[in-house]
């Protein structure tokens, strides 16, 4: 019998999780921030609406809009990556879908790569709709807002850079989800812990060591976001090498599921 590809698999992975509640949750959850937000800030700056006499002295794409949706992305997509991870196992859990796999003439590392692309997938897309949504909210408000000159200034790589580090530290946030999925059944579990490493980092986000937990990377970008300087920098390696690390062992774990 000729061997499955990586393309069929990966294909059947969108068909089988296509109604899946908690990707449809992670990929729209940018876009219903950005929209909640949007609606907040035409709320509070009411009278500022086309009335180009109101100015202000400050960067609107970071006072204005940044600083709100930043903060709930900091809060929210940890624990969002981790309902995410979870649900690709969960899945298979369901109808003995691990051992319904490793009986086709499929390579565990093809079915698992198939799994790993996937998880990439949908958490790159999620950040393209958070980044294009950022973008349109702040051209949108520049015509709603007009005092406030949100054309004046160019964000474009400030806005760029966060959303590319916000993609690498997601990711390794889910793959160490991944894992935890792997390991325990329990949906508590590894729901638990996102959440119990998201408050800890937000109680020790100005420990030194703080930059060795991919959960705190969301906040460390929000403040270089504020400041308006965002590099690669050691974090970015250490949530790399995380990714790489559980990615590894992870596999090792998933081809002894049953």
């Amino acid at each position: 019998m000729k061997p499955i590809s990586f393309f069929t698999i990966l294909k059947s992975e969108h068909y089988k999780l296509r109604f899946n509640i908690a990707i449809w949750l992670f990929l729209l959850f940018p876009l219903f921030m950005t929209l909640c937000v949007d609606i907040y800030v035409l709320h509070k700056h009411a009278d500022d609406i086309y009335n180009p006499a109101i100015t202000i002295d400050y960067n609107p794409w970071v006072w204005v809009l940044g600083r709100y949706i930043f903060d709930f992305y900091a809060l929210l997509y940890p624990i969002l990556a981790a309902i995410l991870s979870y649900s690709l196992c969960d899945v298979e859990y369901k109808n003995y879908g691990f051992r319904l796999l490793f009986t086709r003439p499929i390579s565990k590392l093809t079915i698992y790569s198939s799994k790993i692309v996937f998880l990439l997938e949908i958490n790159f897309i999620s950040f393209l709709i958070g980044y294009l949504t950022f973008l349109l909210s702040g051209f949108a408000l520049d015509k709603l807002l007009p005092g406030y000159e949100f054309s004046s200034y160019n964000v474009n790589n400030l806005i760029a850079s966060y959303f590319s580090y916000l993609f690498i530290a997601l990711s390794a946030v889910s793959f160490i989800q991944y894992y935890l999925s792997l390991i325990f059944k329990s949906f508590v579990l590894p729901i638990g812990f996102a959440s119990l490493m998201t408050i800890f980092c937000i109680i020790a986000q100005n420990k030194d060591y703080i930059y060795l937990i991919p959960y705190s990377t969301v906040w460390r970008l929000n403040y270089c976001f504020y400041s308006g300087i965002i590099n690669f920098s050691k974090g970015e390696y250490v949530n790399i090498a995380y990714a790489l690390f559980f990615v590894v062992i992870s596999f090792f774990v998933f081809i002894r599921k049953k």
